[in-house]
């Protein structure tokens, strides 16, 4: 991909994006450093949505959706191109023949998405129902969105009708399907598969779905790729970059020695297409799509891992077999709490809660913070797959034994604060998860 020569004719024959360097003074750049970082709130919010394709551009869009993020504004649309969805119809259909060898067990494909104006859940939705359309092996599609009940039962009916199950939904959702169908023996032993949407999982998530789904705990039950409505796909796992991080999970000093964390990123085989780059941790996209992207902050956090940097670090087997280019992701830059001007990452607060074994979490927590009386609190809400309001004093305490251990900003300013506030800053509750929570998008799903 020549960046440069994207760059010139995107200034050339984009009028938004020529408005959006005139703005900054940056329509001279000669270096691509020099180019303007381009994000949803000084670019798309802030053109008129038909200047940011070329002239005539239109008559290509076969698709208007939206993403899943708001502004004060409203939401953000996008334009697609039936070559957009073409290529990811492909790289989907070779993924799960890859991992679930669709083209060879008879399979029931159930997409629980949000569907309406946003384009995850659309797409999936048409590209599952075209894929079972064109293929001549046994495929099987079934749309029920969000009502995760009606998904259960349709798994329920026809159980015997198939060998195998796969769940497109978000990741903070499999929870949830446990809990519909943990009373069905059944169906835990080794039937049900999960690829994953719009959400960062942690490793040992997927090792807890693999068992309380009759798997073995290295089986790749749950999957995902990394991409959005902005950019298209970026990444896809693969059963050698998800041997990659099962093996960081085993060894934390070198995990630590990689990505200054014990919770290794997702790490994903990168697709074709796009030129990216790492700008203060964050993802940064060039790519040549409908609304062409130059330089667009994704807000993500991650990193780019190529090959040659592991050799000599991890067992030959492994090392041949991995990809020569990989992206890194972490979640997004947002996610930390921040209490009181110490940053609180959410994965080590997530695999904190996997760590209290009696507690039985599900993999999905939340965190609010709240004004008491001019004092700002925290409120967590530990989602589990049996209720526990009795462990709720224990979890909280717990907790801020183990943020203590974790930082030591926090240890050094805890005490004083509550003691000054009079009232406990941080707080939790436990709730049995429920369909309710698929109802709404989770910002915190660790382990």
């Amino acid at each position: 991909m020549d960046r440069f020569a994207l760059f010139e004719d995107v200034k050339s024959n984009v009028d938004a994006y020529e408005l959006f360097l005139k703005d900054l003074n940056a329509k001279d750049a000669k270096n691509w450093d020099d180019i303007p970082i381009m994000t949803k709130e000084n670019y798309l919010l802030k053109y008129d949505i038909e200047k940011t394709i070329r002239k005539n551009g239109m008559n290509k869009c076969s698709l208007i959706g939206a993403s899943s993020g708001f502004s004060k504004t409203g939401s953000v649309y996008w334009l697609k191109q039936s070559d957009d969805e073409e290529k990811y119809l492909k790289a989907v259909e070779e993924s799960l023949k890859e991992l679930y060898s669709i083209d060879k067990k008879r399979t029931l494909i159930i997409v629980s998405l949000a569907f309406g104006m946003w384009i995850g859940g659309m797409q999936l939705a048409c590209a599952m129902r075209s894929l079972a359309a064109k293929v001549d092996y046994q495929l099987t599609t079934a749309l029920p969105g969000l009502d995760l009940k009606e998904g259960a039962q349709i798994v329920k009916r026809f159980k015997n009708s198939f060998n195998q199950f796969i769940w497109i939904t978000n990741a903070s959702n499999v929870g949830i399907i446990y809990s519909l169908l943990k009373d069905d023996k059944e169906l835990l032993e080794g039937k049900v598969y999960f690829p994953v949407v719009g959400e960062y999982f942690s490793e040992s998530f997927r090792q807890d779905i693999a068992l309380k789904f009759g798997h073995k705990s290295d089986a790749v039950v749950l999957w995902s790729g990394y991409g959005s409505a902005d950019t298209g796909d970026l990444g896809m796992e693969t059963k050698e970059t998800i041997g990659l991080r099962q093996f960081f999970l085993k060894n934390p000093a070198l995990c630590r020695e990689f990505f200054d964390t014990d919770d290794a990123p997702m790490i994903m085989k990168r697709t074709g297409g796009a030129f990216v780059e790492i700008i203060n941790g964050s993802i940064v996209v060039t790519k040549d799509q409908l609304i062409p992207l130059i330089r667009y902050d994704t807000k993500d956090s991650g990193i780019l891992l190529e090959k040659k940097e592991l050799e000599g670090k991890i067992p030959k087997s492994l090392y041949q077999s991995l990809p020569d280019k990989m992206i890194c992701v972490f979640g997004r830059v947002s996610d930390s709490v921040v209490f009181y001007g110490t940053n609180l990452k959410i994965p080590q607060i997530g695999r904190f809660f996997y760590s209290l074994e009696s507690l039985k979490y599900s993999g999905v927590f939340e965190v609010e913070q709240k004004k008491v009386n001019g004092i700002d609190t925290f409120y967590f809400t530990v989602y589990t797959d049996t209720e526990n309001k009795d462990k709720e004093d224990y979890c909280k305490d717990r907790l801020v034994e183990f943020l203590k251990s974790y930082s030591r900003e926090f240890n050094a300013k805890y005490d004083s604060l509550t003691n000054a506030a009079n009232i406990e800053l941080i707080n939790v509750e436990i709730k049995e998860i429920s369909q309710k929570q698929a109802m709404k998008k989770h910002k915190f799903i660790k382990g």
